[in-house]
């Protein structure tokens, strides 16, 4: 698992993660793999953990008639909706798999929201949140919020990019590229950036 992370701020939300991709041995699969998914103007998703449900989630968002109408509220609904399928189906290997996941964006109620969640322990747990991190599996919560958190405050302008190279020097499972998703709470519109 490589890194996500997300931060609420007064007047705009920020997601940001790597591009590694790995298998569950450790062993790099590709530096190319984008943990954002853009919904729409005002939605996106990251993700770290199972790519296969990532995916999973993906063809189940594209399922859906008018994406652009979808808040963070429904982008969850789709998500629990689909453990709901695990659960139903017993489908316990899935259960087993570690899977993150940051949605920020507008909210059914025209709110600006950041919502952590994850499959922890076989159980779906999300809530609304003004900050996250997970952290890739070869390093320590400790020492990638020190990153973040030093980052942010000394270098706030680009601390995603600075955090996320920063959390690949000591982590194998990371990579120094990624992406950021900024959502102007204002205009109610985000933007995806690649560094």
């Amino acid at each position: 698992m490589s890194v996500i992370f997300g931060i609420k701020e007064s007047g705009r939300i920020i997601i940001a993660g790597d591009k590694r991709g790995s298998s569950i041995d450790g062993k790099i699969l590709s530096d190319n793999l984008d943990k954002i998914l853009v919904v729409n103007n005002h939605l996106a998703f990251a993700s770290a953990g199972n790519a296969a449900i990532e995916k999973t989630i993906s063809i189940d968002l594209n399922k859906v008639t008018n994406k652009d109408d979808l808040s963070t509220d429904d982008l969850l609904d789709i998500i629990k909706a689909f453990y709901q399928r695990v659960i139903d189906t017993n489908c316990n290997g899935i259960l087993s798999l570690p899977f993150y996941f940051l949605i920020a964006g507008k909210g059914r109620s025209s709110n600006a929201s950041l919502i952590s969640g994850g499959n922890i322990k076989g159980r779906l747990d999300a809530k609304e949140v003004p900050m996250a991190l997970y952290p890739p599996a070869d390093a320590k919560m400790q020492e990638c919020c020190d990153c973040f958190a030093k980052n942010y405050k000394l270098h706030n302008a680009d601390f995603s990019e600075r955090t996320i190279r920063e959390i690949s020097d000591i982590s194998q499972l990371v990579s120094p590229t990624g992406n950021k998703w900024i959502y102007n709470i204002a205009t109610a519109k985000g933007t995806l950036f690649s560094f």
